[in-house]
């Protein structure tokens, strides 16, 4: 089932890519800068070109004053048409970061519920298996350079039965677009490459029956060694998900979860993605809004704890994950200072360099305590009084 971190990963990735699209916007802007104050070559009168240049550069520095603190430097006069240009520019920016992080948001949640669609995918991929199972064991003739058991298959396990015949799988399959029509030569590849020169089902194949619990693991153990392990239908899966890492270990919980509710038919469950998706989405929606919201602030709790590092120089996506955890401690009363740490140490172990785990642990961990005696961290709930 669904859990907190991947859901944190997908906060953290969703503002990652976000940061990064602000940085192109940026540049966009500055091109926006560039143009207004390039020479004009059609014109007659005479350009005054160390003007024009030096009106840019102040444009651009007032984009980044604008980017960074919503207004221009008080303290230097500008040009008006310098202002004009600088907030023209710095708009277009600003809209067009917000919309796009909106979209990474919308993206990585998508990505998340496609998960459910894969595992759909591979409970029908072990019922096509099935299938070509089934039609080699009817052929007449075997092949004399590769002759292979009939006396029972995968189409004669009671748990890939159970499968063909519950309804509501078959139903979910339809909703979920899977169809094999266009991929049946994969189907085939996997089936000749993978399951058929596979040693335990081809022991399975040389026994005329089966109790149930061999049923269940022959079915068990192609999930996890065929599937999920072999190279032919393992590249597949991959080329489907980009973030197929990630996502690999819910999608064999859920399958493993399903195909054990499987001995017989009125106790198979298809397993859900989650306990309440609507809660997990708005989860990671509310940790990218804060941590947009109130990304100036947390600068200022890691400058204060980092004097003798500029922010600059930490890697990105260490920053996103210090700010990402900042908002879930703050803004996230009823989950454990310790829980929030813990599973943004592993998050930067994971995604980061080989001593993020580390620097991240560090700087939470002091920064934490601080903030909890200033009252900024403030923990309710069952258990969380003492906010440790």
């Amino acid at each position: 089932m669904l859990n907190r971190r991947l859901l944190r990963t997908k906060a953290v990735q969703a503002l990652y890519a976000r940061q990064l699209s602000a940085d192109a916007n940026r540049l966009l802007a500055l091109d926006r800068i560039d143009e207004a104050f390039a020479p004009d070559l059609n014109s007659m009168e005479p350009q005054n070109r160390p003007k024009l240049a030096g009106m840019k550069r102040l444009a651009g520095m007032t984009l980044d004053e604008l980017i960074k603190h919503g207004k221009p430097n008080e303290d230097e006069e500008l040009p008006e048409q310098v202002i004009r240009v600088a907030t023209s520019a710095f708009e277009a920016y600003r809209r067009q970061t917000v919309t796009d992080g909106e979209k990474m948001v919308r993206r990585v949640l998508n990505e998340t519920e496609s998960i459910y669609t894969d595992f759909v995918r591979i409970l029908s991929m072990l019922i096509e298996l099935a299938h070509q199972a089934k039609i080699d064991r009817e052929r007449r003739y075997d092949d004399p350079e590769s002759p292979f058991p009939k006396d029972s298959g995968l189409d004669t396990n009671r748990v890939i039965q159970v499968l063909i015949a519950d309804a509501p799988l078959q139903e979910e399959i339809i909703r979920s677009g899977v169809n094999w029509s266009n991929e049946m030569n994969l189907i085939r590849k996997i089936y000749r490459e993978a399951l058929r020169k596979d040693s335990e089902y081809e022991a399975y194949c040389k026994q005329v029956s089966h109790t149930p619990e061999e049923d269940q693991a022959i079915v068990q153990y192609i999930l996890r060694q065929v599937i999920l392990k072999h190279e032919v239908p393992l590249e597949y899966l991959e080329q489907r998900d980009l973030y197929w890492v990630d996502h690999s270990e819910l999608l064999r919980s859920l399958a493993i979860k399903t195909l054990k509710s499987a001995d017989q038919g009125n106790t198979f469950q298809l397993a859900p993605l989650t306990k309440d998706w609507e809660e997990d989405r708005e989860f990671v929606e509310e940790l990218c809004r804060i941590v947009v919201q109130e990304s100036d602030q947390y600068d200022v709790y890691l400058d204060d704890q980092l004097k003798n590092w500029e922010l600059d120089r930490i890697a990105l996506v260490d920053l996103i994950i210090l700010k990402t955890a900042l908002a879930e401690l703050i803004h996230f009363p009823g989950i454990p200072v310790k829980v929030t740490i813990n599973e943004f140490i592993e998050i930067a172990k994971r995604y980061s360099t080989p001593k993020s785990g580390k620097f991240v642990n560090g700087v939470l961990d002091v920064l934490s305590v601080k903030l909890a005696k200033e009252g900024v961290i403030r923990k309710s709930g069952r258990g969380l009084i003492d906010n440790k």
